[in-house]
C-alpha cells in the first residue's frame, strides 16, 4: 500500500495541502497584515475536503478505479478553492506566495492519478494474458 509511487504522492499532496492550509500566507494586505487560508471559509473547507480525500485515496489501492476517481475529486477541490479566493479577493489584498502554492498538490495528485492509470493497465494487461 504505501510502497506504491501513488500512496506517497497522495500523502504529499495531503501533507502540502495542510501547510498551505495553516502556515502559507496567500494574501498580504496594504497594512501588510498576511491573510492565510484559515481565515478563508470556503477555499479552507474546500481545502480541508481535499486534505481527506487524499488520505482516504491512498487507503482504496484495492479498487483502483475508485481511487482515480477520488484523486480527481480532490483535485477539482483545490481547482475550485484557487478560483473562489482569486474571483473574490478584495482590491487591496496582493496574491502572497501560499496562493501559489496551491499549484504543486494540485501537480501532485495529477501524477498520482497517472501511476493509478499505469497500475490499472499493467493488471489488465496480466488478466487479458491469463
Amino acid at each position: 500500500m504505501i510502497q506504491r509511487v501513488q500512496s506517497l504522492f497522495l500523502f504529499f499532496a495531503a501533507l502540502l495541502n495542510t501547510v498551505i492550509l495553516f502556515y502559507a500566507p496567500i494574501f498580504i494586505s496594504s497594512e501588510e497584515k498576511k491573510i492565510i487560508m484559515k481565515d478563508l471559509q470556503y477555499p479552507s473547507l474546500l481545502l480541508v475536503l481535499s486534505t481527506l480525500l487524499a488520505l482516504f485515496a491512498i487507503f482504496q489501492f484495492k479498487n483502483r478505479i475508485r481511487q482515480l476517481m477520488i484523486v480527481y475529486l480532490s483535485r477539482l477541490c483545490i481547482a475550485i478553492s484557487f478560483l473562489i479566493f482569486i474571483l473574490f479577493k478584495e482590491d487591496e489584498n496582493q496574491l502572497y506566495y501560499g496562493s501559489f502554492l496551491l499549484i504543486l498538490p494540485y501537480i501532485i495528485l495529477f501524477f498520482s492519478a497517472y501511476f493509478i492509470k499505469k497500475d490499472e493497465k499493467l493488471v489488465r494487461s496480466a488478466d487479458r494474458i491469463r
